[in-house]
């Protein structure tokens, strides 16, 4: 049987970079090398590290979602939870203490108590090992939280409508009240944010419906600030991005034609990279174009309000690709935010009944034509852009393919 794959590391910061490059791979390893399919096992340290208590630890909170959303797909891989061997010193403390705040070993354990999430039962690990934790000052709004379509019998309740949409507008207001109860206080608390506080919420509650509705799976988010910024992340295990959007029902408008950004940029494309990893990074454009085109404000609203409003970093990935957007992008974000501004506004009208039906479609194909060429060249830019030396790249790509759809978010909260 394989060595634990140890979760953090002395003197490396178990960040979401670190989670890509490195411990992704060593999953990915484990697998190869294990020819008899045992159930893999985690460890919170290197086993051979239990005794030295001088070593440092750190964990970034918004790559808790992360890590649960890949343990979830491990878990149900090999039907049966995870073994999570824990270490308690001198320099596990703080970490252990971090995690137990955050109810992250509530969520993926076996915890049955409503006070607290109620376990998926992720991870097995002995609950020994959590006493006799350090003090800290934690917020306790900096919570690992897991959203799923099975909860409170949302499952059976949204079968009472009649319509899709209908559905989706009451999961939509029910994950309203939830977002604004989890983050409306750190976002209100973030000089950046506060006066976006209503917007994230909104876009937050529809991005966790997407997750659950439609990917197949449950979704992780967390939201931490500290005095420098506030970051936040979405994570769930699901179908991705391309197979989400085949599954759409684009038949009742004359605006979006599925998959055309995607075919125009295969073509305008000269990375050298292999067709899997090729059509993962097209997919997170194409989802990009077709959010900017809706009447419900998704992804591009939120990765505009977060580079131009906020100053921040988005960060987009999907399966074997992601993509770093920031203010190295500004000039064209710009453009193409002020022509979403318009195609809300014709969706609102519509709503409103300020105009026909004929006018509205008549306009927001013209509106769509524009946006298609701004949309590419921004794909284009963003291609030049990308650097064999990852840190420095606006596009990372992956061997090892990571299932789902995974939105990280840094806010800083000072300009």
């Amino acid at each position: 049987m394989n060595e634990p794959i140890a979760l953090i590391k002395d003197g490396k910061n178990f960040s979401s970079y670190y989670f890509y490059n490195n411990f992704l791979k060593s999953v990915s390893q484990y697998y190869r090398e294990d020819k008899n399919q045992n159930t893999i096992q985690f460890s919170l340290i290197v086993e051979e590290d239990n005794e030295i208590v001088g070593n440092k630890y750190f964990i970034d909170p918004i790559t808790l979602p992360l890590l649960v959303s890949l343990a979830e797909q491990l878990k149900k891989y090999h039907r049966s939870s995870l073994p999570l061997l824990l270490s308690n010193n001198k320099a596990t403390k703080s970490v252990l203490s971090f995690l137990d705040k955050a109810d992250f070993f509530h969520l993926v354990g076996e915890n049955y108590n409503p006070t607290y999430p109620i376990g998926k039962e992720i991870f097995s690990f002995d609950k020994r090992y959590l006493g006799d934790l350090k003090v800290n000052n934690q917020r306790a709004e900096h919570k690992l939280r897991g959203y799923s379509i099975n909860e409170e019998d949302l499952s059976n309740k949204i079968k009472e409508f009649d319509s899709s949409e209908r559905q989706r507008d009451y999961l939509v207001e029910y994950y309203t009240y939830k977002v604004k109860d989890h983050f409306g206080i750190l976002l209100f608390s973030n000089n950046q944010t506060q006066i976006l506080t209503f917007e994230f919420i909104d876009i937050l509650a529809e991005l966790i419906t997407n997750g659950v509705l439609h990917s197949g799976s449950d979704a992780y988010t967390l939201m931490f600030s500290n005095k420098f910024k506030t970051s936040f992340s979405i994570s769930d295990s699901g179908i991705g991005l391309y197979a989400s959007l085949s599954n759409k029902d684009t038949s009742n408008n004359n605006y979006y034609i599925k998959f055309e950004i995607f075919k125009e940029l295969k073509k305008l494309n000269k990375l050298k990279i292999s067709e899997q990893i090729e059509n993962s990074l097209l997919a997170i454009f194409e989802t990009l174009y077709y959010s900017m085109l809706k009447d419900r404000k998704g992804l591009f609203d939120l990765m505009c309000n977060v580079v131009i409003n906020c100053e921040g970093y988005f960060r987009l990935h999907n399966e074997n690709a992601q993509i770093i957007i920031s203010n190295r992008m500004l000039e064209e974000l710009i453009i193409l935010f002020e022509s979403r501004k318009k195609i809300i506004q014709l969706h609102d009208n519509l709503l409103f009944k300020r105009i026909t039906k004929e006018n509205f479609e008549e306009e927001i194909k013209k509106n769509a034509i524009e946006v298609k060429t701004k949309f590419i060249k921004l794909a284009v830019s963003i291609f030049e852009r990308y650097h064999i030396d990852t840190r420095f790249s606006s596009i990372r790509l992956f061997e090892v393919k990571f299932r789902g759809v995974h939105v990280e978010v840094e806010i800083p909260n000072v300009k």
